[in-house]
């Protein structure tokens, strides 16, 4: 048990260090400085392509081999993909670090917040893990938007220092969980695991729970749209600054990108750290379709206008993530058992990077292959994904109260 006590007491520094993500707010900056649009376009799917490929293999090796390994396997890929970053010129070694950023982020998905799930489970403290994982994603954002001011201020000497940062955070992290412990398992010791077939068809069968079902609709949807103002909100701000005529001496763009990120996250601690008393308040699926519709509105005013009025909504772009995660993890994580935890919660994330790398492949082809970010190719890009997040909208509201009323009766 006090093994278990230390991983609660540690789960909050490790999503300090690993969600420092210092490369955050240039990252899109440093790749376009180097490739065409196109091909920066390409490297993000090829990021999301690869989180397909690993995403559903990693939750199954975190419910049969162990959290703890799982989580090691994580920081040692992110500390590779964060050097090959820092040595990359040209578009090959950028596809090698992508795809090792991708396995590190893939082999921490869903496995962080079953450790912590687990951990508390075994201290008999299962209730408390809403607003306990609340409070350590308010965390992960507050060091998130600490990590992007630092990064816009240090891309203004060089862009690659950046991932030199980052470096040295998820060293941090790698210390943090090796010093902690596999939490005790609920099965009986010497159970056979599960082939992977029959262990992804038991996740696939929890599916017959509306709610479940309903809630990874929901999931999908919004990591195609939280992730679109994410992509293109640093070409936004470029093409603002160049309209304006902004030019800042020794500074420009990364520390403005720096700052909006800064701030960005920031706000969104304030939101995540709320988010258990608004669902307490108006219910778990208003909760959800309230952050649907700001994000919509977001994409929205980036799709119709370049000006400076669209700088608020893009301060709000990342509320929408930041409002959900801790009642959406608090909904599904406790209807699932522990043998399926880290695979379901893997695969309803690969269900949305596959929605996703797929929606990053189409527009792209829309683009010529080495043209530049402009305001017709981004605005385009924006508008059509505000239609998709509006069309996800209509059907989740039109559907939410048949399908999360079964949570209220089981």
């Amino acid at each position: 048990m006090r093994s278990a006590a230390r991983n609660v007491r540690l789960y909050p520094l490790h999503q300090t260090l690993f969600h420092a993500y210092f490369w955050l707010p240039v990252f899109f900056l440093y790749f376009s400085d180097l490739l065409p649009l196109g091909r920066v376009l390409q490297l993000e799917a090829i990021y999301y392509v690869t989180v397909v490929v690993l995403e559903v293999p990693s939750g199954y090796f975190s419910d049969v081999l162990g959290r703890r390994r799982t989580l090691l396997i994580s920081c040692v890929a992110l500390i590779a993909a964060y050097a090959l970053f820092f040595i990359a010129r040209s578009f090959a070694v950028f596809a090698a670090a992508q795809i090792c950023l991708a396995a590190g982020l893939a082999f921490n998905s869903g496995t962080d917040t079953a450790l912590h799930f687990d951990s508390l489970n075994a201290l008999g403290r299962s209730d408390e893990y809403g607003p306990r994982e609340a409070n350590a994603h308010r965390l992960a954002l507050v060091s998130g938007a600490v990590a992007a001011l630092a990064g816009g201020l240090a891309a203004t000497l060089q862009l690659r220092i950046v991932y030199g940062l980052s470096l040295l955070a998820a060293v941090g992290a790698l210390g943090i969980v090796w010093l902690m412990a596999e939490p005790p398992r609920q099965e009986p010791a010497g159970a056979p695991a599960p082939g992977f077939g029959r262990q992804l068809g038991a996740c696939v069968g929890r599916l017959r729970d509306r709610t479940l079902a309903w809630l990874l609709g929901f999931a999908v949807l919004m990591i195609v749209i939280n992730h679109v103002p994410y992509e293109l909100y640093q070409p936004y701000l470029d093409l603002l600054l160049d309209k304006r005529g902004v030019d800042l001496p020794g500074l420009g763009t990364p520390l403005v990108t720096g700052i909006v990120t800064a701030l960005t996250m920031l706000i969104a601690a304030w939101a995540t750290a709320r988010s258990i008393r608004l669902r307490d308040r108006i219910g778990l699926a208003p909760t959800l379709l309230l952050a649907t519709t700001v994000q919509v509105v977001v994409m929205t005013g980036m799709g119709i206008l370049l000006h400076e009025v669209v700088l608020i909504l893009i301060l709000l772009r990342s509320v929408p993530s930041a409002v959900i995660q801790p009642p959406l993890r608090a909904a599904i994580t406790p209807r699932l058992p522990q043998s399926l935890r880290a695979t379901y919660l893997s695969m309803q994330s690969l269900a949305g990077r596959l929605a996703f790398a797929g929606t990053l492949w189409l527009l792209s082809t829309g683009l010529e292959h080495d043209a530049p970010p402009d305001w017709p190719a981004l605005s385009s890009m924006s508008r059509t994904c505000a239609l998709v997040g509006l069309a996800g909208f209509l059907v989740l509201a039109a559907t939410a109260r048949r399908c999360l009323l079964q949570s209220d009766e089981s």
